[in-house]
């Protein structure tokens, strides 16, 4: 009896460790029979960080014409949202991308930014805003920030565009040559702009950013004149030195008179005091200008013998110009120095000047 029960003790010991180390091996394999069953943790920080680096590093697309200058109507052409001016100049942004990008009227949270600036299919919410240093004024769009949430920062510069401000009080845009008919001239060129410049971040780029040129002060010339009217705009683009005229749209080229918002519908019409001409990189595009030299030529008539603005050749036939005789002696082609027109460039004098702000960019993402 005494050698069977210790046969049994050591059976036992046996089968228990046995059943011990199979125990162990099921316990340990438990979790990864459930792995798929497990939930997962969403990194918002990540989210966010990617969504900062799309947004200050990226210009968006399309991209020519730029993604900013589609109207509401077209923004279901916009497949992503950026604010940097282009690839190559990250971290500067555009001051127009800025604005449109923060219009709610066009763009509804978090649809309209959920396909276009954060991507994926998880139903995130968010809060975008970017703090101007120098207006010390933030924008932004989005939901009210929770407790937890993924955050990023990021430090950036917004690009304001150029304009030209002509007072049309200066003496040396008057002349009395064309009688009734004034004709006020503007040149843009283009491959002038594109490479005279040694700082990319101060680039006056048509075909990236708005072109604005404000003749004010009209009432102090216009007592002689007894009413003005504009009565028509008129664009030629030189290429390869051939003049050739512009296809020109009223509903989104015509300008803004005596400071109302909205464009003049149609000409002539009557200027007490200043016109706002502005051009978006759509209507460059459009005419696919980025190499050329572009001549916007407005006609002004007034009563006979007017002091007014005119930088052009005497025209008897403003419908019939063809660019040439605009800015040339029409006898033997040769520029006249007196009739030039007035030259949006780098000239500070003239035109003022591209600049950068400082700015923040932070991505709230939950």
């Amino acid at each position: 009896m005494t050698d069977e029960k210790g046969n049994l003790s050591i059976d036992f010991l046996v089968g228990f460790t046995i059943f011990l180390l199979a125990f162990i091996w099921v316990v340990s394999m438990i979790p990864g029979l459930l792995i798929g069953l497990q939930s997962y943790t969403i990194d918002f920080d990540a989210v966010a960080y990617r969504t900062g680096v799309i947004l200050v590093e990226d210009p968006g697309w399309p991209a020519a014409p730029p993604w900013e200058s589609y109207n509401d109507l077209q923004k279901f052409s916009v497949t992503r949202f950026g604010l940097a001016l282009s690839r190559d100049r990250p971290n500067i942004l555009s001051q127009d991308k800025v604005n449109r990008f923060f219009c709610t009227t066009a763009f509804i949270y978090p649809d309209d930014y959920h396909q276009r600036a954060i991507f994926g299919d998880y139903p995130y919410r968010f809060n975008i805003s970017i703090f101007d240093r120098e207006k010390n004024n933030t924008q932004s769009m989005g939901g009210i920030i929770p407790d937890g949430y993924g955050y990023s920062r990021r430090i950036a510069k917004i690009k304001e565009g150029s304009y030209a401000t002509i007072d049309a009080s200066s003496a040396s845009y008057h002349k009395t040559d064309n009688v009734n008919t004034h004709v006020f001239s503007i040149e843009i060129n283009n491959s002038y702009l594109l490479t005279d410049i040694t700082n990319l971040a101060y680039q006056i780029d048509p075909a990236r950013e708005k072109i604005v040129i404000n003749i004010t002060n009209l009432s102090s010339v216009s007592s002689t004149c007894n009413g003005i009217n504009l009565t028509n705009i008129k664009v030629y683009k030189l290429d390869a030195g051939i003049y050739s005229p512009v296809p020109y749209n009223p509903a989104t080229n015509n300008p803004y008179i005596d400071g109302s918002s909205v464009r003049v519908s149609s000409m002539p019409t009557t200027v007490t005091d200043n016109i706002t001409l502005g051009f978006t990189p759509y209507f460059f595009d459009q005419m696919k200008a980025q190499n050329s030299q572009i001549f916007i030529a407005m006609r002004f008539d007034v009563t006979t013998n007017c002091i007014f603005l005119n930088n052009t050749q005497a025209l008897p036939d403003y419908d019939g110009l063809d660019g040439v005789l605009t800015y040339y002696n029409p006898a033997t082609k040769v520029k006249n120095l007196n009739t030039t027109p007035f030259e949006y460039d780098y000239n500070a004098t003239q035109v003022t000047q591209p600049k950068l702000k400082d700015a923040i960019v932070e991505v709230a993402v939950w």
